[in-house]
């Protein structure tokens, strides 16, 4: 058969695959794109799920992607397992479920504790929950948090906090690499409910108050709030823009903002013992200047302001790391991966033991502090000037 006879009866069969584009799609009037879930055990030993749903409504523009109009409702239901409890509340419900909108997944204390095993393995083996959501502890359980969020925006706020980037190493494909890392440790956000007042009535949003320590899967502990911002140092999250660091200096308070972090960790073994030096170099601005000082005018009084901020920051540093070592005794922060990568051999004789080892490594913090724009004279320091003429 010649070429070009070829090509005609190939090309009616083109034709034929470029129809069937549309074959799997589903009419947004058939779905219910659950937003969040929550999942908790029962004192029997039964574990509850929970789901916000979203019912967009089919008339208005934009309903598949949570744009348009619809409905918020919650729904609960219990099973042996996970499978189990959501096969039957989806025998129950005319619509299908859609994880492919799924921003959040919060998990109850006493199941955290307990262990989250299970849970996990149904989260990354389905292929329909979103890789991308993040997963939140709950002090208490799961189900009291979703039941509180009845606010039509939810749906938007769980957007918008999936998109901070302090909560980026939060997602569920971040997790699933940290369980299979050196250590098996890693920090999550703990999430909470938030009262906001409008027009005289209170709604409940979803806020972060803190970080839960998860070891080997299993809830260890809740970081205490002074030792929050430590850990998120330590950890290398990305920074807000919002992050601030306060001193106290000369009868007032002096405050930045963290432009630029960055942070280099140099792993090492010597004379069998094993040490870290952890660099930290930060670019920041004045946003409050209570002291006398005037800071437009004097740029060594911001050199020695910048001394003054680096003691802070190690001082908040050593204590979130003594929190890992000594309370939680667990490598949450990192220095298996980093050891790992500098010292294979080493390593692999301690891997088995590294929880002892971590508790022995020395750390060395060499910070930088470099306040780069004083802001505008403050009302203060203008009324010094004044006094002085």
């Amino acid at each position: 058969m010649k070429p070009a006879s070829i090509r005609r009866l190939l090309l009616p069969c083109l034709f034929a695959f470029l129809l069937t584009g549309c074959w799997d799609r589903e009419e947004v009037n058939n779905m219910a794109l659950i937003i969040s879930a929550g999942i908790d055990k029962e004192k029997n030993g039964m574990v509850s799920l929970t789901f916000q749903v979203f019912i967009p409504n089919p008339s208005s523009s934009g309903g598949a992607d949570g744009g348009g109009q619809g409905r918020l409702y919650t729904a609960t239901n219990t099973g042996k397992t996970v499978p189990d409890a959501l096969a039957e509340l989806q025998a129950q419900l005319p619509r299908r479920f859609s994880w492919s909108h799924a921003k959040a997944y919060f998990f109850g204390e006493a199941l955290a504790r307990d262990g989250l095993q299970d849970e996990m393995d149904f989260l990354v083996r389905d292929i329909q929950p979103r890789e991308q959501a993040n997963l939140f502890i709950c002090k208490g359980t799961a189900k009291e948090l979703i039941q509180s969020l009845q606010d039509p925006n939810t749906y938007e706020t769980l957007i918008k906090m999936s998109q901070k980037p302090s909560l980026q190493h939060s997602t569920l494909h971040i997790v699933e690499e940290l369980i299979s890392g050196e250590s098996g440790s890693f920090v999550i956000p703990v999430a909470t409910t938030m009262m906001l007042a409008s027009n005289g009535t209170e709604k409940a949003i979803i806020s972060v108050e803190g970080m839960a320590v998860i070891k080997d899967l299993k809830l260890v502990g809740f970081v205490d709030a002074p030792h929050v911002q430590g850990f998120k140092w330590l950890t290398n999250t990305q920074l807000s823009r919002f992050a601030t660091l306060s001193v106290r200096e000369n009868g007032g308070i002096v405050a930045i903002r963290m432009r630029h972090y960055r942070m280099k960790w140099k792993p090492r073994i010597q004379d069998g013992k094993w040490k870290m030096t952890i660099r930290i170099r930060v670019d920041g601005d004045v946003l409050m200047n209570s002291t006398h000082y005037n800071l437009m005018k004097d740029d060594d009084r911001l050199r020695k302001l910048g001394k003054r901020f680096e003691e802070e920051m190690t001082k908040q540093l050593k204590s979130a790391l003594w929190q890992a070592q000594h309370r939680f005794r667990t490598d949450a922060i990192g220095f298996a991966k980093a050891f790992h990568i500098r010292y294979p051999g080493q390593w692999r004789k301690v891997m088995n033991s590294w929880d002892q080892r971590f508790t022995q490594v020395e750390v060395d913090f060499d910070v930088d502090v470099f306040i780069r724009q004083p802001g505008k004279t403050s009302i203060q320091a203008t009324r010094k000037n004044e006094d002085a003429q």
